[in-house]
């Protein structure tokens, strides 16, 4: 298991752009057909593509990706979601957008700080001088813990900044069905899907991470200094 990001070979890059193509179509396709769980709510699954790179790769791909689902959910929010009653405020971009963005700004960088400050590869000297790395299983474990510990937090920077600006610009306004935006509105609405997201976000996420790290489809994790055996 090497030091991660460091592999810029133009294989790994190839690998790259076909995992970035793929989880932009998702995106898309999330953005534009919302998927429906019993109850009446609708959890946000565009944002999970963002969430798996963000900790599988590097902050180059998360910002692309980033940068994209906010655009493409602004123009859904002008096309397919028009009609619906919250329109007026998703198509503000500064709610609908930097939310968005910032989702993959924090997911991402708390996964790089707590890899760094927890995961450490012991290696021991091997025949002909060659390095083995013997924690392999205590890294992996440690890096789901984070891959889940960082996209809670990717989470609920998005629920955050959402209900935040939405109050901040939309308090008092009446919507075209008669609902009155307001504090209490903002964290019933965005209270129970936040808590079946960070729920079931942060249980899909560090086993598909895992996974692709085991496929070498995504890279290995980027680690802190290193320890040898003694």
């Amino acid at each position: 298991m090497n030091n991660s990001r460091v592999d810029n070979n133009p294989q790994r890059r190839s690998k790259n752009l076909a995992i970035l193509a793929l989880m932009l179509a998702l995106t898309i396709f999330f953005c534009f057909q919302p998927i429906p769980i019993p109850g009446g709510v609708t959890l946000a699954f565009m944002i999970l593509p963002l969430l798996i790179i963000a900790q599988g790769y590097d902050f180059k791909m998360t910002i692309i990706l980033a940068v994209l689902m906010a655009t493409i959910n602004q123009i859904a929010w002008y096309t397919t979601k028009a009609a619906s009653p919250l329109a007026s405020i998703w198509q503000n971009p500064i709610v609908c957008m930097i939310p968005r963005i910032l989702i993959g700004v924090a997911s991402y960088f708390m996964g790089y700080g707590l890899r760094k400050a927890f995961l450490h590869p012991k290696y021991e000297e091997g025949e002909n001088g060659v390095k083995i790395l013997v924690n392999s299983k205590e890294i992996y474990a440690k890096d789901s813990i984070i891959s889940g510990i960082s996209t809670a937090v990717g989470v609920v920077v998005n629920t955050f900044f959402c209900g935040l600006f939405t109050v901040l610009l939309y308090n008092g306004r009446i919507l075209t069905n008669g609902t009155q935006i307001g504090i209490e509105y903002v964290l019933t609405w965005f209270g129970i899907n936040f808590v079946i997201e960070i729920i079931s976000f942060t249980l899909i996420v560090p086993p598909i991470i895992l996974a692709l790290r085991k496929a070498r489809l995504v890279p290995q994790p980027v680690m802190g200094k290193e320890r040898n055996m003694e």
